[in-house]
């Protein structure tokens, strides 16, 4: 009987970490359009600094951009849709997808 409680929590255990591992870790992905406010690049991270072009404006935030050739050909004080995506253990807002507002989004 001993052996039967220790293996039915240890399965709940496992479970409830299981759960916790999987809100914790899970990308949350926001798209909108943005207007890219300044360029910042430090030999190998690059960011955009963006305002949210769609309403609520001065909410200044940051995208980090792993490709150095899209960082290039986005342009400050342009227009853009974004696809970022945030993890809740990270502050980082990673670039998933970028176009030119009113165009087909690129990968």
């Amino acid at each position: 009987m001993n052996k039967r409680k220790v293996v039915l929590f240890s399965l709940v255990g496992v479970a409830l970490l299981g759960a916790l591992g999987l809100y914790w870790f899970e990308p949350s992905r926001t798209t909108m359009v943005v207007e890219v406010v300044e360029k910042n690049s430090d030999g190998e991270e690059h960011t955009l600094t963006v305002n949210n072009a769609m309403g609520y404006k001065d909410i200044l935030f940051t995208i980090h951009v792993k490709d150095p050739s899209v960082w290039n050909l986005v342009q400050k004080d342009e227009q853009y849709n974004v696809t970022y995506v945030s993890y809740r253990f990270s502050k980082k807002n990673n670039l998933k997808t970028i176009g030119v507002f009113g165009e087909e989004q690129a990968d």
